[in-house]
């Protein structure tokens, strides 16, 4: 007996997630080519904790990791990418569920 119902539901999560990420990243390009963002706005402030609630333990461990290989700085956080292709491997095993 599959989970039907409750698969769905989260894969529709996992997809908002991402999106959701896909958003953040592109605030952050905008404001690191000199664009405002007005982090005051309540969509943006949702989208900003949703995303950084997800990246933030992805970027501490490649934080880790970067410094154990004695690299201490990147210029490009891979957090999003990671993330991301974290959720995809997730709904992937969900769809196998149904």
């Amino acid at each position: 007996m599959g989970l039907g119902p409750i698969a769905d539901l989260l894969i529709l999560v996992i997809r908002i997630l991402v999106v959701i990420i896909f958003i953040s990243v592109i605030f952050s390009w905008i404001r690191a080519f000199g664009g405002r963002v007005p982090r005051y706005n309540p969509v943006v402030r949702f989208i900003d904790r949703v995303a950084d609630a997800i990246l933030d333990p992805i970027r501490q461990v490649q934080s880790r990791i970067l410094r154990s290989m004695g690299a201490g700085f990147m210029p490009i956080d891979f957090s999003p990418l990671i993330a991301i292709i974290l959720l995809q491997v997730l709904s992937t095993l969900l769809m196998g569920l149904r």
